[in-house]
């Protein structure tokens, strides 16, 4: 928003009128020896400011996401029964940073005092009711209204841990991948980028917990808490299920990007989460699901290459990394009653895709405990190739490195702008624009006197 005390657009008019008022009718007709270069570039300056002033109207920029509290952003679709209220906690683990948390609560939490189990879910803004800008939608309240007045399951928590584009890496990456650049646009990473996982998954076993606990009527035990995460927000359900068997009994992981674990070298020849699994006594009693489809991916094709020399591809590496990880789990005594994993056909790994296998993936992880009057429809879980694994590494103590990274998509914060973000193609239109106006305005006024 411009602070000047004026709209955008009493400025536009201003300019306009200014810039007409110095072509003055003596200057019309004296065009070809009053039209300088010097106004002519001041002509493309003008030009260029009543266009960008143009783009950073609301109409042409992209609204920014204020806070968690606002009510449209909130509003209850015509078919949600449960509601969703909102807190912000404090992450003492990570320097006292704030985060925001959305919770969804049943359709009879109101009417009774019942008890329910709990799930925790990272890209907490987009779960229930996400702003109309987004691509996709979970749909988990929808999904777990409709699951509850089925009579398939009944009532459940859910927990949304927002993100943070401040710390979009770091907090749900246990460890330091040096190479980010090799994974991901120069843009979107610093060239290192990890390290708050083991901290950030801490916060949520010992703090935040407790804290929905306090606040809520939930099942405290370990057989009905939950967590599970998409993509990049992946590791911390596995990880949580490994280091904190005692508080979470069942993950779900889909889409995990393995990758972002990656050490340096071949692709999966220093992967730190197959090193840390094959390094541990892991629980034989926690249900781990883990979905992965097979045209994933996060960028261009990677320059990592396998031990055979091939460069790999992304599909290649969200699916052999989610198959690396059952491999894991299961060669070092997971049972195989409690693993599922779904390679899916098709499967790009968007939020739409997650919603639809959100019930399937509940369901199986609650089939030993929950009340229903039916059953999931069958389906057979795919036994991926055994994946050989990495030696264990040594000194996985997670390095806290908080790093300030640019946002991951094309629209930009700008100065002086706060309340608005321009995308990346307009910035690049308007600097091709004003270098494309000196020129053909330097060709008219040489073909004008050369009249």
């Amino acid at each position: 928003m411009v602070h000047t005390g004026i709209s955008a657009d009493e400025l536009i008019k201003i300019l306009i009128s200014a810039h007409l008022n110095e072509l003055n009718q003596v200057e019309m007709n004296r065009f070809v020896r009053f039209f300088t270069p010097k106004k002519v570039a001041r002509s493309a300056l003008t030009l260029i400011t009543i266009v960008f002033l143009l783009l950073s109207t609301p109409g042409a920029a992209h609204a920014q996401a204020s806070n968690i509290h606002q009510t449209v952003r909130l509003a209850k679709p015509e078919l949600q029964n449960g509601r969703i209220e909102t807190f912000t906690i404090t992450i003492p683990q990570l320097g006292d940073r704030q985060k925001n948390i959305q919770v969804y609560l049943p359709p009879d939490y109101d009417t009774g005092d019942k008890l329910y189990p709990v799930i925790y879910l990272g890209d907490g803004e987009y779960l229930f009711n996400p702003p109309s800008t987004t691509l996709g939608d979970y749909r988990i309240d929808e999904i777990l209204d409709s699951l509850f007045e089925q009579g398939i399951l009944d009532g459940m928590i859910v927990v949304g841990i927002e993100h943070d584009l401040n710390y979009q890496w770091d907090e749900y990456t246990p460890w330091i991948n040096p190479n980010m650049h090799e994974w991901v646009k120069t843009s979107n990473s610093e060239p290192a980028e990890g390290g708050e996982g083991f901290a950030y998954i801490d916060f949520i076993a010992n703090t935040l917990k407790p804290e929905i606990d306090a606040r809520y009527r939930t099942l405290t035990d370990r057989e009905n808490t939950l967590i599970g995460g998409f993509c990049r927000n992946a590791l911390i359900p596995l990880l949580g299920g490994l280091i904190y068997p005692a508080v979470f009994s069942r993950v779900m992981s889909m889409s995990p990007a393995v990758w972002l674990a990656e050490g340096g070298g071949t692709w999966l020849s220093n992967n730190q989460l197959i090193s840390f699994i094959n390094s541990m006594d892991v629980p034989k009693d926690v249900r781990f699901y883990i979905h992965i489809g097979t045209e994933e991916s996060s960028g261009p094709r990677p320059p990592v290459k396998d031990s055979d020399g091939n460069r790999i591809t992304y599909p290649r590496a969200y699916v052999e990394g989610a198959q690396a990880v059952y491999s894991a789990l299961l060669n070092n005594g997971v049972p195989e009653p409690n693993l599922y994993f779904e390679l899916e056909e098709g499967s790009s790994g968007k939020r739409d895709d997650w919603g639809d296998r959100f019930d399937f993936a509940l369901l199986w992880l609650l089939e030993d405990i929950r009340q229903s009057v039916a059953e999931p429809s069958p389906e057979t879980p795919i036994t991926p190739e055994p994946v050989e694994p990495s030696e264990p590494v040594e000194n996985l103590e997670p390095v806290i490195q908080p790093t300030q990274t640019p946002e991951s998509d094309p629209w930009l914060i700008l100065p002086g702008f706060p309340n608005f973000q321009l995308h990346r193609n307009y910035i690049i239109g308007i600097l091709l624009g004003g270098f494309l106006l000196i020129p053909a305005a330097g060709v008219i006024v040489w073909l004008l006197r050369k009249r």
